[in-house]
């Protein structure tokens, strides 16, 4: 994917293993962005790859479940099922689970992430055990080049206890704003 959508990818970033499973929180701005984090995941963390996305998306392309995709239904009982099993994945340290807190598809231009309420709440007031957030925000840099460059960046988070939705969120914006500024410096 790397050399056949993009010129070149650049990864910036800082993690750190403490053996904790991994949920990343990423900016979400195309069908593809799964693929970015495989990548990501491939390189930097070397864990066993899942996500979440809509139900009547992967109904549509079933041969992502094969590749760690999982359902959700919004506004449905069984998200609450889906919810549930995803943080059973994040009981596992060799697991990474990818959520895109927006929940859906925007603009590559978004610079304030309003992430969709009550999802990332369950997974912190629902985790068994610790785990590793890390925030992921990809960008597009088009120039002058035939295909665009792709930078990659990422950098764990520290949470705790009293952590909550609307911390994570804010955390999420600061990062992606530094992540905005380093883009355009480049």
């Amino acid at each position: 994917m790397n050399r056949l959508f993009f010129g070149s990818v650049r990864y910036t970033g800082h993690y750190e293993d403490k053996g904790f499973p991994i949920l990343m929180i990423s900016n979400h701005f195309s069908f593809y962005d799964g693929f970015i984090q495989i990548l990501l995941n491939l390189k930097v963390f070397k864990r066993r790859f899942h996500f979440m996305m809509l139900e009547k998306e992967l109904r549509k392309t079933m041969m992502l479940s094969k590749i760690g995709a999982c359902s959700i239904s919004k506004g449905r009982r069984s998200s609450l099922e889906s919810l549930a099993y995803a943080v059973e994945l994040l009981q596992d340290k060799e697991n990474l689970f990818l959520f895109f807190p927006q929940g859906k598809i925007e603009s590559i231009y978004t610079r304030e992430f309003t992430f969709e309420k009550g999802l990332l709440s369950y997974f912190l007031k629902n985790a068994k055990n610790d785990f590793q957030l890390v925030f992921n925000v990809n960008l597009i840099n088009y120039g002058t080049n035939l295909r665009p460059d792709l930078c990659v960046y990422y950098e764990t988070q520290s949470i705790n206890a009293d952590t909550n939705a609307e911390d994570v969120e804010r955390a999420f914006n600061r990062f992606a704003e530094v992540c905005f500024t380093k883009q355009g410096s480049t």
